[in-house]
């Protein structure tokens, strides 16, 4: 992509990933190329490409809009997040390093001076970057591939069920689990936390969904 078109896609998609631009919102050309500065051909060509990434979707009038999801897709790509994310994890503690561990430890240490201080959206960053480390370690990419689409999808989703009381602690203990057995390099136990991690966040989506959307 030219230089203001990757522009105006990084911005657009980084409101939808917010939740600035809400499930079901209309995305306007003329609207989105006055607020960025850019024209309308770029703009569209910004939408063509989100909508490649499922992210947008280009009705035959043309008009585009934020993609939604039921919940029973968002139950559905929950579950095949779960199942890649035990085989991410498998494939990537061989390849992981003491430094690799010491950088989790550190990333886990400030998710938990960021919920202490009640700071869930920072918390919520640092989940991110808690998994990325066992991203980049997976020789798997296609897998990664996958299951990094399913979260940016998802992301308003997901990022909204920290909110939700006794989750923050919940989510907190997942990961000290996780990375204790990743330590250990315990492809098995690791493997069975982190689709329990996920199947948890799973349970409260479906429980709380009409609370949080």
């Amino acid at each position: 992509m030219r230089n203001q078109t990757s522009q105006a896609y990084q911005v657009i998609r980084e409101r939808i990933l917010s939740g600035a631009y809400r499930p079901a919102e209309s995305l306007t050309e003329l609207t989105l190329a006055q607020e960025l500065g850019v024209s309308r051909n770029t703009v569209k060509k910004a939408l063509l490409k989100l909508a490649s990434e499922n992210l947008v979707v280009i009705e035959e009038n043309k008009r585009a809009m934020v993609r939604s999801f039921s919940i029973d897709e968002v139950l559905q790509y929950l579950r095949v997040r779960e199942l890649l994310e035990g085989l991410v994890i498998r494939e990537a503690i061989p390849a992981m390093s003491d430094a690799d561990f010491a950088e989790m430890e550190s990333i886990l240490a400030v998710m938990k001076e960021k919920l202490a201080e009640g700071e869930l959206k920072q918390y919520s960053q640092g989940n991110w970057s808690f998994h990325q480390v066992i991203y980049r370690n997976c020789p798997n990419l296609p897998a990664v591939e996958i299951v990094l689409s399913i979260k940016n999808q998802l992301n308003r989703y997901n990022v909204k069920t920290i909110f939700i009381q006794g989750r923050g602690e919940n989510s907190f203990a997942e990961h000290r689990a996780i990375l204790d057995a990743v330590k250990k390099r315990d492809v098995d136990e690791a493997e069975r936390l982190i689709r329990k991690h996920i199947a948890s966040m799973r349970d409260v989506l479906k429980k709380y969904y009409e609370l949080l959307f």
